[in-house]
């Protein structure tokens, strides 16, 4: 019977992969194996034969055929009548021979068997290997291309960082220069900008002033009869009332300075599309309310604001506050503001225009009323250098009056601070005082601000209520 045997010496994996491993550790530490050849690479696994080079037989072959017993006989005879115990004896004999053969058949099946599996096992570990060689030999070519492309890639950088360097030095010599050139330019023209904006600002204001002259110039050459335009020095006026205009330019301020003021009013008139600003003045709530999208008309009782107005484009009409308002629908206002107006009026007239300012009035809208604040000594001191000014009207006299006319959510606003410099000093809190003295000092300073708050508290007051 013959039998398909596997010697060690035939087929040693470790072996193999050892001297693999070995072969490419000396080429690198020899600096030959980044240069080596294809037909170099070739030679290491020349000594590696394939899986069926090693196991001629197929393990479907050897599985079939390791069981040597066997299995297929059957026990006959031809003749008729001793056929039977011929057929007996030869079981009687079958089962005797049996009984010393089938043990050692037996273990020859199992060794074989044992002997098939292992070489199946063999084939499948030599297939595996055999496969991780062949993927190496794959990976050895890819390395091989990439260290091909990469030594181009850096044959190519080194080029260029070659140019580069040469147009560095270029750079250096010849674009610096004309840097420094430019940017000495680039900061010259920013100073001289930056001075022409500057004389640009002081000419402007220069100009709006020489405007406001010139439009005073013309009022004032109406104002003047005929008979007296050729003889000088001459008073401007003829009339007995003072130039009103001259005179808040004198003493209200510059228009600047109240559009500023009155910038912590506009809020409350927000999307607001008919507001009236009665005693408008010199326009300064209504040029204000133009720039913030506010649609906003005018009255007063001063020509000359009037006048001035129109020639700033703002939409104001000569008119009595009673007057323009019996001439508006009921509730058809969005917004009242009155400025420095209810100190020259009585309190009778102010009474009606406060409840003529509820009937034309929405609901949910507000009214502003500021003046003169009379709590402020400092500010009732200066109350009568406008000699239209009738009497200063109280803070809660104010929000009573707007209160009893129909108005609701009243508050009180002050604003115009006096100088910190015009005020009284405090005492200085000095380190090193006794502690009777530091009460003195405390007790001195609270009362010197008792007595600035009553002298030079705010010189303005707002009411602000809703209908």
């Amino acid at each position: 019977m013959d039998t398909f045997e596997i010697k060690d010496e035939e087929i040693n994996v470790e072996e193999i992969m050892d001297k693999i491993r070995e072969n490419i550790k000396k080429r690198k530490e020899c600096g030959i194996y980044k240069n080596e050849s294809r037909e170099e690479v070739e030679q290491v696994f020349s000594e590696i034969s394939s899986p069926r080079e090693i196991i001629p037989q197929e393990p479907e072959t050897i599985n079939s055929s390791y069981d040597i017993r066997n299995s297929s006989y059957s026990i006959s005879s031809h003749r008729p009548v001793l056929g039977k115990f011929l057929i007996k004896g030869r079981k009687l004999v079958h089962g005797e021979v049996r009984r010393y053969v089938d043990p050692a058949l037996q273990k020859q099946s199992e060794l074989n068997s044992n002997l098939a599996n292992l070489l199946s096992d063999t084939k499948e570990r030599v297939s595996s290997y055999y496969n991780e060689i062949e993927q190496l030999k794959t990976d050895i070519e890819k390395l091989e291309c990439e260290n091909r492309t990469l030594k181009s890639k850096i044959e190519q950088l080194n080029s260029e960082a070659k140019k580069l360097n040469i147009e560095s030095e270029q750079l250096k010599s010849e674009i610096i220069p004309n840097i420094k050139k430019e940017m000495e330019s680039i900061v010259s023209k920013k100073i001289e900008l930056s001075v022409s904006k500057e004389v640009e600002s002081v000419i402007s204001a220069i100009d709006l002033d020489l405007d406001n002259k010139a439009w005073l110039s013309r009022i004032l050459e109406t104002r003047i009869p005929k008979e007296y335009k050729q003889v000088t020095n001459f008073p401007t006026t003829t009339d007995s009332e003072i130039n009103y205009y001259v005179f808040e330019e004198k003493f209200r301020g510059p228009r600047e300075n109240i559009l500023k003021h009155f910038a912590g009013f506009i809020d409350y008139f927000a999307n607001c599309t008919n507001v009236l600003d009665i005693g408008c003045g010199r326009g300064e709530f209504l040029e204000l309310a133009r720039d913030r999208g506010i649609n906003a008309r005018g009255i007063d009782v001063n020509e000359d604001m009037i006048n001035f107005c129109k020639s700033k484009g703002l939409s104001v009409e000569l008119k009595d506050a009673i007057e323009a308002l019996c001439g508006i629908d009921d509730k058809s206002l969005d917004g009242i503001f009155i400025s420095q107006v209810v100190e020259h009026l009585s309190p009778d007239y102010l009474i009606s225009m406060l409840n003529l300012c509820n009937r034309k009035m929405k609901y949910g809208f507000y009214i502003i009323i500021e003046t003169v604040n009379p709590l402020s000594l400092f500010s009732f001191a200066n109350f009568y250098i406008d000699l239209s000014h009738v009497k200063p009207v109280h803070p809660e006299t104010l929000k009573f009056l707007l209160n009893t006319t129909g108005f609701r959510d009243i508050e009180t606003k002050f604003s115009s601070p006096v100088p910190s410099e015009i005020k009284l000093q405090k005492l200085p809190d000095l380190e090193g005082l006794a502690e009777k003295s530091r009460l003195l000092v405390g007790i001195c300073n609270q009362n010197i601000d008792m007595i600035n708050n009553a002298l030079y508290g705010a010189q303005d007051y707002a009411i602000i209520g809703k209908k």
